[in-house]
């Protein structure tokens, strides 16, 4: 692991520096200020990640971090979009292909209260309609598991979230169930190594439920990391359920944006016949239509738990309330055309 200690007069100028070092991968370790002789520093200890090393036991204690007063993330939502100071919302709706159900629901909530933009009536109506619950600071009362289908990102966003409780000064337990996939344990353990939490696997529901109550007792948050389960199987659902059944966990769901609103409808539809209350949708950056993620919240009934916006560990897991969700929906991307030209 990389370590350097960046210093600027300001917080986005110091997050420059670090990426314009450290690239976007690197983590946020600490953040300082100081005033000295009427004069604003700012230090950020930044870290880059090592490979992923050659898995091991995983004998070695967690030490306990230390607190940090800010958390950032290294990256922004780089979208260029398309200008109008007028936001029609039949537009905006229709351009994520939301159900019908679902926006006619939307508008005439915002036709009835008639707020002063566009924008805060969906946000108005958005807060009517649904619930946001997001991972925050404090300590989980239970352990948080994270579950869904393949490749939606579970894996780094269990290190994302481990390192949102590792800046607030929390101790840390991370757990695999994902002893199958080829390098899924490495990758788990690349970001175990760099945030300098301890991690533990856990092949049967048993072992689960063994390596959870040994890291109750030194530990302040545990998060599980799962394999990938088809939802349209019934024998891995059988698997999945007989881990849920085992433990005394809050399963989260995590879904990619963009896919199919009605693949999303029977996704969320069977992941909340598990008990799941509350989802994180990742890949908002390779998205430029969100109905998947109010389809999931609809059907499932499961309120927002955040948003992943790019697959790097430097970028959190952003929270996620009624009004950044309306910006999201009207701020439509624009379309970009590409040409490749050979040489």
């Amino acid at each position: 692991m990389k370590l350097k200690i960046f210093s600027a007069d300001s917080m986005d100028e110091a997050l420059r520096l670090v990426r314009k070092s450290l690239g976007d991968d690197a983590v946020i370790i600490d953040t300082t200020e100081q005033n000295l002789n009427g004069k604003k520093t700012v230090k950020v200890t930044a870290a880059i990640e090592a490979p992923a090393p050659k898995i091991n036991p995983h004998t070695n204690a967690a030490p306990r971090p230390h607190s940090s007063p800010i958390k950032k993330s290294l990256r922004e939502l780089e979208e260029e979009f398309i200008s109008g100071e007028a936001i029609d919302l039949v537009s905006s709706l229709n351009h994520h292909g939301l159900a019908d159900s679902i926006k006619l629901r939307l508008l005439d909530l915002g036709q009835s209260l008639e707020c002063e933009t566009p924008e805060l009536t969906l946000a108005s109506a958005l807060d009517s309609m649904f619930h946001f619950e997001p991972i925050t600071d404090a300590i989980a009362q239970r352990p948080i598991m994270l579950i869904g289908p393949p490749g939606a990102g579970k894996t780094i966003t269990a290190a994302k979230i481990a390192s949102q409780y590792v800046l607030a000064g929390k101790a840390v337990q991370l757990i695999s169930t994902d002893v199958y996939r080829t390098g899924g344990l490495a990758q788990l353990e690349g970001y175990a190594s760099v945030l300098k939490v301890h991690l533990t696997e856990a092949e049967k529901p048993e072992d689960l439920n063994v390596a959870i109550k040994t890291a109750q007792k030194d530990n302040d948050v545990i998060l599980i990391d799962t394999m990938g389960y088809n939802p349209y199987s019934k024998r891995e659902m059988e698997e999945l359920h007989d881990f849920l059944a085992a433990t005394d966990c809050e399963a989260i769901l995590v879904c990619s944006a963009g896919i199919d609103p009605y693949e999303a409808r029977e996704i969320s539809e069977t992941y909340a016949a598990l008990g799941v209350k509350r989802f994180i949708t990742t890949k908002i950056d390779v998205a430029r239509r969100y109905a998947s993620m109010l389809t999931i919240a609809e059907n499932g009934k499961m309120a927002f738990a955040g948003v992943g916006i790019t697959p790097y560990l430097g970028d959190g897991i952003e929270t996620l309330d009624a009004v950044k969700l309306a910006k999201l929906l009207t701020r439509i991307p624009e379309k970009k055309n590409f040409t490749f030209k050979r040489e």
